[in-house]
């Protein structure tokens, strides 16, 4: 199987037009081994700045690490067993973090405001030629031992980033993760009455 078949297999098949970031966007389970370039990175971080959010609070901070050091090594440890088997291959691991209290108490929107920071990322690094995969199975009290994150930064999703890989190069077991359907529900949306 080609990378060219999967990304067939695998991108949107949108009943109505939307952006193109979207209609091609997935999340893949095997990447290339080149890194992510500092000036895409640093674009990818730009347009997660400028989310919205509730009382412009930005209840959000992102931790960074690259393949081959040893705090990748570390981060990547805290991942399930199901994650580890396929993420390896990513060149870029992004700490997605909330930060749920601010000066006037708790931030009940923080973990809202994060996953809109995570999708503008996610859509700006496509947008720039990445692909990102996220993850919520990981272990986020050994996040916290491990490193020194600033004080309230909750470890809530990591993103596993970078090209798509080569496929006729994949194992057979991720090749046959990535035939899995992925239907999607028809009817999200009704008018109010």
């Amino acid at each position: 199987m080609n990378t060219l078949s999967i990304r067939k297999i695998r991108e949107p098949q949108t009943r109505f037009p939307v952006l193109k970031e979207i209609q091609k966007r997935f999340s893949p389970r095997f990447y290339s081994s080149e890194p992510v370039k500092e000036k895409d990175l640093r674009s990818i971080f730009e347009a997660a700045r400028w989310t919205p959010s509730g009382h412009n609070n930005q209840p959000w901070h992102f931790y960074y690490t690259e393949k081959g050091t040893d705090s990748y090594a570390k981060l990547f440890s805290t991942l399930n067993e199901y994650n580890q088997s396929w993420a390896h291959t990513a060149p870029l691991l992004i700490l997605c973090c909330a930060i749920p209290k601010n000066i006037h108490g708790d931030n009940p929107f923080a973990y809202y405001d994060l996953g809109a920071a995570v999708i503008t990322l996610v859509l700006q690094a496509h947008h720039v030629g990445y692909y990102s995969r996220q993850m919520g199975m990981f272990d986020k009290k050994d996040v916290k031992k491990m490193f020194p994150l600033d004080k309230g930064h909750e470890p809530f999703i990591i993103i596993a980033m970078g090209k798509i890989g080569d496929y006729t190069t994949a194992p057979q077991k991720i090749i046959d993760l990535e035939l899995d359907p992925r239907p999607r529900k028809t009817d999200i949306a009704q008018r109010l009455e």
